[in-house]
């Protein structure tokens, strides 16, 4: 494979012409040398000169008829305002260019100033016979790699060799490294990006960068006088807001002009053809598309790690949910428990219900047995002393029924403690499942009838006390029927 830095030949029709259309204000010291640097780059040049007072326009007139094809006053000669002369007003600048690039002879054109020198990627090939490589190649707009080259010494006066003076440079800033400034002839736009890239239709762009050399400042006084008593002071506040001006905020003084070459990179041509060559736009493209698929990639692996979290929170969950579900189960069976609890408790009931039945009948049995007992009363006189023996056995049975109403009332107190426990046991179930609210209203009614039940069966034991009186009764009545 072929170098892309080795020679080759390019026939270049003496018809293709490349016009640069270049700005200058108060550029004595170097219009010079750019004008003849493009001339000899086989470009032509047309200057605009914003009013300068120095000697810009006496140096660019010696290249009249010998490659400087005209050149005109800003803003007398362009249809501007007359203050544009005191107030540096670029967007103007930029209208007056485009408008030159339709009616300028020209079938390129390069957004130039004074202080920029633009080369080929190629050594071997002049700016011209490489804009035509890249006309042909079936583009219409060139970009330029810009490396600015500051002062290292004081040392740089009118007519010094750029080369030799100025040996170190640094790659230009952020904001400045976009220099689409050379386009097919066409309908341009310049002031959109404030004449960092032309932008034209169906702009296709050269994919090496070109080379373009800024040599803004010059020496200390040069540099004072260019941005702290002329730019500085003339930037319309408008073009400020829009950052057009931003590449000499916060110059002050001389002092900052001057740069220790130890913070610069030495100018090898050579070495920045081939990198340009090695990195051009369609690697750079290549690199912000593995730049933006590496981005993706990290907000893909964040989202999985985000989605394993999220994992094994759910997997907590459903853990959660199976300690629930068992936890219910075990719910369940207590309240099966207590459901078969309240069965047996209902049955009690209503045995307590049959029981008091009996009561009731018992009771008017003993009614009618005490109106019996009055009318034989003068018997039961008779019976006396026999009455009496069985009145301690009376008294003995008293005695035990004394003991089995104690048994019953602890046995009372036991059921009572059962049911604030089934009370308990009911509000615990009830926080659980609120479905067996009801049938603790039930359980709760059925006990207090219960209770009332037992009261009214302990109430009735005077009945089982006359049980042995009833039973003397029966004997007498067998004695006294007995023949004599």
């Amino acid at each position: 494979m072929r170098s892309p830095l080795v020679e080759d030949r390019v026939d270049v029709p003496a018809s293709f012409s490349v016009t640069a259309i270049m700005a200058a204000y108060n550029e004595e010291d170097i219009i010079g040398l750019s004008i003849q640097h493009l001339i000899e780059q086989g470009v032509s040049v047309y200057l605009i000169d914003r009013a300068s007072t120095d000697g810009t326009v006496a140096e660019a007139q010696r290249f009249a008829g010998k490659g400087l094809i005209g050149i005109e006053r800003l803003p007398e000669e362009s249809g501007f305002p007359a203050e544009d002369a005191q107030r540096l007003t670029w967007g103007h600048l930029l209208e007056r260019k485009q408008k030159l690039a339709q009616e300028l002879d020209g079938d390129w054109f390069i957004h130039h100033d004074a202080d920029e020198f633009r080369e080929s990627p190629w050594p071997h090939l002049d700016l011209r016979q490489a804009i035509r490589r890249a006309h042909e190649a079936g583009y219409n707009a060139i970009d330029f790699a810009a490396f600015a080259f500051p002062p290292t010494d004081d040392n740089y006066r009118k007519g010094d060799d750029l080369r030799t003076t100025f040996r170190y440079c640094v790659p230009a800033r952020r904001f400045d490294r976009l220099r689409i400034n050379a386009w097919k002839r066409s309908a341009v736009d310049l002031v959109s990006s404030g004449g960092h890239e032309a932008i034209v239709s169906e702009r296709r762009v050269f994919p090496i960068r070109f080379l373009l050399r800024l040599y803004p400042i010059r020496n200390r006084a040069q540099g004072e006088r260019k941005i702290l008593q002329e730019r500085q002071p003339s930037w319309d506040p408008a073009e400020g807001a829009l950052d057009w001006h931003v590449q000499r905020d916060g110059a002050e003084s001389g002092d900052s002009f001057i740069r220790d070459p130890a913070t610069l990179t030495a100018y090898d041509p050579d070495a920045i053809r081939l990198q340009l060559f090695l990195r051009h736009r369609g690697v750079e493209e290549l690199e912000t598309a593995l730049a933006v698929s590496e981005h993706d990639l990290e907000v893909a692996q964040k989202e999985g790690t985000i989605r394993a979290e999220e994992l094994e929170r759910l997997r907590r969950e459903q853990q959660e949910r199976d300690a629930l579900a068992r936890k219910l189960v075990e719910v369940e069976g207590q309240r099966s428990a207590l459901a078969s609890t309240l069965e047996a408790a209902k049955w009690e009931r209503d045995e307590l219900d049959r029981t008091l039945d009996e009561v009731e009948g018992e009771r008017d049995t003993l009614a009618r047995t005490l109106d019996a007992v009055e009318r034989e009363r003068d018997t039961l006189v008779r019976a006396r002393d026999e009455v009496r023996e069985q009145r301690e056995s009376l008294a003995r049975t008293l005695e035990e029924v004394q003991v089995q109403r104690d048994t019953l009332a602890r046995t009372l107190e036991e059921v009572q403690g059962q049911r604030d426990t089934l009370a308990r046991t009911l509000n615990d179930v009830q926080a659980q499942r609120d479905s067996l609210a009801h049938s603790n209203n039930e359980l709760g009614a059925g006990v207090a009838r219960l209770q009332a039940r037992i009261d009214a069966l302990l109430s009735s034991w005077s009945w089982r006390a006359t049980g042995p009186a009833r039973e003397v009764l029966r004997r007498l009545r067998g004695e006294l029927n007995e023949p004599r």
